[in-house]
């Protein structure tokens, strides 16, 4: 169910900041699609500590209290919130609470690592690092058009992970079961060491 506002009764906003100035919004490390050959990702579990230098995106599993998750509808289909670390970004964390503010007017809160995934995108000796985290949403605020997404949906884990058209459903699967297994105060699932 997409919701743009009808179930949002809240109407302060208190705002992600971004730095000022147009290099404040721009992707730290650029990505082509021209990219021969596929890439290779490595979970790597929540205890692997990349320099921040070397992260180039995080997303969220991002958690409603009734255990829903909050989705961004993207032009790819639904998909995590999360994107690109911008040269503002002053850390992952800030990213991810940026790009969820962006892509579904959502607060999160405390986020907690769940994933970190190595990428080999750039070629083996120039390794990159995705970060997911897992966080209960603090307060939707009201939708309106000119985001970062069509808009929000909030579905079940279950019925998200059904409809998930990313290339990679496997990877997709591990990481919302590690988010939830995390925020139940579990341990994350253990990651295979090679999805590709």
């Amino acid at each position: 169910m997409t919701v743009r506002g009808a179930d949002d009764t809240e109407d302060e906003v208190n705002d992600v900041t971004v730095p000022p100035g147009p290099a404040a919004s721009e992707d730290r490390r650029r990505t082509t699609r021209g990219r021969r050959g596929e890439a290779r990702f490595t979970c790597l579990g929540a205890d692997a500590a990349p320099p921040f230098e070397a992260v180039t995106s995080a997303s969220v599993v991002a958690v409603a209290d009734d255990g829903r998750l909050v989705l961004a509808d993207l032009a790819r289909g639904l998909d995590l919130p999360g994107g690109h670390v911008q040269r503002g970004d002053a850390s992952a964390e800030e990213t991810v609470r940026r790009e969820t503010w962006e892509e579904v007017r959502a607060e999160l809160a405390e986020p907690r690592l769940v994933e970190v995934i190595e990428s080999d995108y750039f070629g083996p000796d120039d390794l990159t690092y995705m970060v997911i985290y897992v966080a209960r949403v603090r307060r939707l605020a009201p939708w309106t058009d000119g985001h970062e997404s069509a808009g929000r949906v909030i579905l079940p884990p279950d019925d998200f992970l059904a409809r998930y058209r990313g290339r990679r459903p496997e990877l997709m699967r591990h990481l919302v079961t590690s988010a939830l297994a995390t925020l139940a105060g579990g341990s994350p699932a253990a990651p295979a060491t090679e999805r590709g």
